[in-house]
């Protein structure tokens, strides 16, 4: 059973849990924290003349407002990338959802990507199977723009996702998102083993806590019909059901930590992308077909470049060693 106490600050619990990480540590170094503004996580480290401004646990100065931008916008970010020898997925961007909608016959036989230019998190991101009808492609079209001004179409890279943080120049941690799922038992539905999962006390609501509660709402509820299922189905012992095709963990997907089992290169690639947007705090997400394998153009493909990565997929992984990331956020502030 896990001490809520290991992960949550008492007094910051209403915070975001990478926040909390960020004045754990600095409270154990005996640095000055200031709430600014609570609801947006904003706060003010000082100690001896030294003050800096954080919000979100990695928003600081050491990023410039140009950089944030360019990794706002994947479409930008994608161009730096590629133009810099970074292997990304070939794609298309639209400013209009009709446009999108004629292209319909060249996306029709593939598996592609739909995603807004400029959201985090993995909202309003899709991913279309290959055949599927007109209709699925129009809603995952206007649903995309519904977040954003414009959308990317974007080739489906076969393998499995991870997060690479990157603080400085350094690769500091490696984390395999997994999307929301349960196993079976042979015994319970799936409605019983969300309900069984969820009450892991580290799972909660809003990013206050190292993982989120499972949901079984719309998305789900599609996805498991395109299996062949539905939230009454019995699953056999050992199988695992996805819920999501996103691998989010604020959408209920697990981390689990492979800084010790990735190949170097793939961190090094991670390294190059952070320097071509010119990012000191950047989380760098990688679709890789064998981890053991040195990188290739055709064994991994980057999918974007994030601003704002989250601290506590590292610090508290649901699976795997915690990789002081506190420690290092205020190493790299030069506290």
């Amino acid at each position: 059973m896990f001490a809520m106490s290991e992960y949550i600050l008492e007094a910051y619990a209403d915070l975001e849990i990478s926040t909390q990480i960020v004045i754990r540590e600095a409270l154990a170094r005996k640095i000055r924290v200031e709430i600014l503004d609570r609801k947006e996580n904003f706060i003010r480290l000082s100690k001896d003349r030294k003050t800096e401004y954080v919000k979100e646990a990695s928003k600081t100065s050491l990023d410039s407002y140009i950089s944030f931008l360019i990794m706002e916008n994947k479409s930008v970010s994608k161009l730096v990338l590629a133009e810099g020898g970074i292997s990304v997925p070939s794609g298309k961007s639209y400013d209009t959802i009709s446009n999108a909608l004629e292209d319909y016959s060249l996306y029709q036989s593939k598996k592609v990507a739909i995603k807004p230019v400029t959201t985090n998190f993995g909202t309003g991101v899709f991913i279309k199977e290959e055949n599927s009808n007109f209709e699925n492609f129009k809603y995952y079209v206007e649903t995309a723009f519904s977040y954003s001004s414009s959308i990317i179409i974007e080739d489906f890279i076969r393998g499995e996702e991870y997060r690479f943080l990157v603080l400085g120049e350094e690769c500091v941690a490696v984390c395999k998102r997994v999307p929301a799922n349960v196993k079976g038992d042979g015994k319970s539905n799936i409605i019983e083993l969300i309900d069984k999962k969820n009450q892991d006390p580290r799972r909660g609501k809003g990013h206050v806590t190292p993982l989120e509660k499972i949901q079984l709402g719309e998305v789900e509820m599609e996805n498991l019909i395109s299996l062949g299922y539905c939230a009454s189905s019995i699953p056999e012992d050992g199988e695992t059901i996805f819920l999501r095709k996103n691998s989010n963990i604020s959408t209920g997907g697990d981390s689990i930590d492979f800084t010790d089992e990735m190949h170097p290169s793939y961190k090094e690639i991670a390294i190059k992308a952070s320097r071509l947007v010119s990012a000191k705090i950047c989380g760098v997400d990688i679709i890789i077909e064998n981890i053991d394998e040195k990188a290739s153009p055709l064994n991994h493909g980057i999918l974007e470049v994030n601003f704002n990565p989250v601290l506590y997929i590292h610090e508290y992984p649901y699976i795997g060693k915690s990789r002081g990331i506190g420690k290092k956020i205020l190493d790299l502030l030069g506290f």
